[in-house]
């Protein structure tokens, strides 16, 4: 290292600039930053599918709400396995809504649970209906009881007790047994359906 620098002035010792001038004493290492690529980019989150999903809420009551009308019309028009049918598709259509508003590709999991939340709608509804039709005219649910009987009756195997039978449905136990049985069928089929729904859309 030059201990005067061209400028004429004297260089301290391990300078590595002119204090007069300003000129460099030594070659630096030039430090080159690496450039890293840009990240790619994420695919988007899936929010929750729940109750707080406003947009699945809505489309899962829509859903529901058509799938309980077009059962209730096919199952008095055709057969009550058509009517059932129709909680299926509700699941799957509630799907496919839900992706063709918000793009998002959906798991099975997923899906089932909004065919799920959808099932859910459908047992409230059906509920409520029942509870006001009871209400307004309480004749009404004892109409249901007689026609059941008969039918019982018309299906019953030799030794069947139907009045015990219909003693049992009557019962609290009997009713909660049917409700517990109702949620369980309602929600399953559009779960059902939601599985199917996003499974083929998956594979798009």
């Amino acid at each position: 290292m030059p201990e005067f620098c061209t400028c004429g002035a004297k260089l301290p010792e391990d300078a590595r600039f002119c204090h007069k001038c300003g000129k460099p004493q030594r070659d630096e290492p030039v430090l080159i930053e690496e450039q890293l690529p840009p990240p790619l980019p994420s695919a988007p989150r899936i929010p929750p599918i729940g109750l707080t999903n406003g947009l699945a809420v809505r489309i899962a009551l829509l859903g529901g709400a058509i799938a309980l009308a077009l059962s209730i019309i096919s199952g008095q028009v055709l057969s009550p396995g058509v009517s059932l049918l129709w909680l299926v598709i509700s699941g799957f259509i509630c799907v496919l809504l839900y992706h063709k508003r918000t793009g998002y590709k959906m798991t099975i999991l997923h899906g089932a649970h909004l065919g799920w939340i959808c099932g859910l709608f459908v047992f409230t509804i059906m509920v409520v209906l029942f509870a006001a039709s009871i209400l307004s005219d309480p004749a009404s649910f004892q109409t249901a009881m007689d026609a059941m009987r008969e039918q019982l009756r018309a299906s019953a195997r030799p030794g069947m007790d139907v009045n015990q039978i219909m003693d049992v449905v009557r019962s609290p136990t009997g009713i909660l047994f049917g409700l517990l049985g109702a949620f369980l069928l309602l929600t399953a089929l559009p779960a059902f359906g939601g599985a199917l729904g996003a499974k083929l859309l998956d594979r798009d």
